[in-house]
């Protein structure tokens, strides 16, 4: 995304001057409406897709449920049968960590 800068930059000390100048302050503020207008904004097409690949991910998101029983019910066998206390899970567990 690019935003000019123009109105803040020189629109701001040119509204300054003139306002100590004594020129009224809707004059000032008409000037630099005016160059305000000449400011501008382009969303890249690149920025866009982005924009479009987040609102994506967002919806499968909010699509799944809130939560997986079939994971849960997995783990809750688990525990319950003392898999994660056995050596077996334990060498699974070092060898994914190490794998990353």
């Amino acid at each position: 995304m690019q935003i000019s800068n123009n109105y803040v930059q020189s629109g701001t000390a040119e509204w300054v001057k003139k306002a100590s100048a004594g020129e009224s302050s809707a004059q000032a503020k008409k000037e630099n409406a005016a160059k305000a207008s000449s400011d501008k904004v382009s969303i890249s097409t690149e920025a866009g897709k982005n924009n479009s690949a987040e609102a994506l991910v967002r919806a499968r998101a909010n699509a799944l449920p809130e939560t997986r029983e079939e994971k849960i019910a997995v783990a809750r066998e688990r525990i319950d049968s003392g898999y994660y206390n056995t050596h077996e899970f334990g060498k699974e567990l070092a060898n994914r960590l190490v794998e990353g």
